[in-house]
């Protein structure tokens, strides 16, 4: 985040690349997954125009997962339905970061739904790993 500050300070403007990197930090931040910050990303993409990519999304998904206190699957289900509206198209990463979320929900796991997104992984044509 700090060199983020200092880019816009000094008036550089970042890329997908570079949010893409600052989504996935969030991700992995030291602690557990910095979910809500990586939507701020998210929101700053959108307000300079920046166009996310299946990475941009992957990683939102994937921060979702690996909230602090179980997943965040239903807000990762409603970043997926974005995905979806904007003609992004979702990777096996894609749905891989968001079956795990739902296998990771608090109060148990939400094999139903995760299995009707592997349906529509199949449906897609996106091969599994």
């Amino acid at each position: 985040l700090e060199v983020f500050g200092e880019m816009k300070r000094r008036g550089v403007e970042p890329d997908t690349v570079t949010l893409n990197a600052l989504i996935s930090a969030m991700e992995k931040a030291p602690g557990g997954s910095q979910w809500e910050k990586a939507l701020e990303v998210f929101g700053e993409m959108e307000r300079r125009g920046v166009e996310p990519s299946t990475v941009t999304f992957s990683a939102l998904i994937s921060a979702m997962e690996k909230a602090p206190g179980g997943s965040q699957w239903e807000k990762a289900l409603e970043v997926f339905g974005e995905m979806e509206r904007r003609g992004v198209e979702p990777s096996t990463v894609t749905f891989s970061a968001l079956i795990s979320a739902m296998e990771k929900a608090p109060g148990g796991s939400q094999w139903e739904r995760a299995l009707e997104v592997f349906e529509e992984m199949e449906r897609k044509g996106v091969q599994p790993n």
